[in-house]
Formats: structure tokens, sequence, C-alpha cells
């Protein structure tokens, strides 16, 4: 019976999949995601102010916990610069305001050095790190000047408050889809191997069943009589 009905179930939201919306939505539960071998993506959290920016490996950003933008490769820092905020990820430089506007976006073609790994302060100045080299940020030039022998305090990650850190999770995506899911289900897959096995050898009982039960009902003679009395 539970058999029969994970299939009727599971076939029915498969016939929906797409008024549904399954394909969209991703899987956000660990447990369910280790089943996968998956993960949530990793994510980096920077205070900046009174206020955290996060981003996650697929370069999604984050203000308050809340989606922002999208960023040119993972977060690797963000600096207060005056009335904006300077957030550097692997192959972009992104100008925000304090409510998340982007303002500016700069990257190779305006001669930034790649892969950007860092953003720091360098007394009153910004500074970026680059393949192990320190360059202090210039943005009314466009410049990026070698530090040499500049004391850089370099920013670090930082662990956001939890209220931040459960909207975070609740907006975190990963590559596994509830339509793929309710697929394994359907097919037994999702518990393995075994799980399709099972599911295959439950199958030739039921059609063994609907037979025997079809050829039972209609045989000929006593046995019929027999059994509709």
């Amino acid at each position: 019976m539970a058999f029969l009905l994970l299939i009727s179930v599971t076939g029915i939201l498969l016939n929906h999949t797409s008024s549904l919306h399954l394909g969209s939505q991703p899987v956000r539960q660990p447990w369910l995601l280790a089943l996968y071998g998956l993960d949530l993506p990793d994510i980096r959290s920077y205070q900046v102010g009174e206020q955290w920016l996060a981003g996650d490996a697929l370069g999604q950003l984050y203000l308050q916990g809340e989606p922002l933008s999208q960023c040119n490769g993972s977060l690797q820092g963000a600096v207060a610069l005056g009335d904006l905020v300077l957030l550097a990820c692997t192959r972009e430089l992104l100008l925000l305001t304090a409510t998340g506007e982007v303002v500016e976006r700069l990257d190779g073609d305006f001669g930034l050095p790649l892969p950007l790994s860092a953003a720091g302060q360098c007394g009153d100045r910004v500074c970026l790190r680059s393949q192990g080299q320190a360059y202090l940020v210039d943005l009314e030039q466009l410049q990026w000047l070698p530090a040499v022998d500049a004391a850089v305090q370099w920013g670090e990650p930082g662990l956001a408050p939890a209220e931040l850190r459960k909207r975070l999770r609740a907006h975190l995506a990963s590559p596994l889809s509830w339509e793929k899911v309710v697929q394994d289900l359907h097919s037994g897959r999702l518990f393995g191997s075994l799980g399709v096995l099972l599911f295959d050898l439950l199958g030739v009982l039921f059609i063994f069943l609907a037979l025997s039960g079809l050829w039972l009902w209609y045989r000929p003679g006593r046995g019929r009589r027999e059994l509709d009395s």
C-alpha cells in the first residue's frame, strides 16, 4: 500500500511539475542534500559598519541576509569607502551605496589586477591583494599602484548574527531541484541501487497480482462460481 501511494503521489507531482515549479525550486535541506553527496554553497560574511555583507561561492551577494546582486566570482572582502562600500570579488570590484544599490562595476578591462583574493585598509586608503601583491586603489584615476612596504590591515570574514545566518540559509541555492528528488522517489533511485531493485521487484509483484486476479476472475467453470459466491 505504501508503495502504491508513493508511486501515485509522485506520479501526480511529476505530471504537474511545470505548474508547481519543481524544476526551479532548489533543495535546501542538509539531510536530503547529504543523500546526493551535495552541500549548500560556502558563504563568507564581512561586517562593514553596522551592516553585514555576504557572498556565496556562486557569486550571489547578500546584504543583511537578503539577496542583493550577482558578482563575478566569490566575495573576497568588503571595505567602507566614504558613503560607499567597496566589494572585492574574485574577478570584479563593486561599489555599492549603503542600501545596496550598485554604483559601479570594475573588472579586468579597467586594468584591475586579477584574480583578487582580499581587500583591506592601508592607513586611510583601500588596498587589494592579487597573486600575493598588495595594490593601492585610486578610483578617481582608475589606477592600482603596487603598495610597497605598506602596512595593510586585511579584512577577514566573520560570523554574522544568528538571525542573519538564518535568513541567508533560507536563500541559499543548490544544484539539486525538487523535480529531481520527486523523479528519484518515483523510480526508487533516491534509495540507491537497492532501492531501484526493490521498486522493480514490487512492480513485478503487482503485475503478477493484477494478472493472477484477472485470471481468477475470468476463469470459466466452478472456480468462477465459487469466487462469485
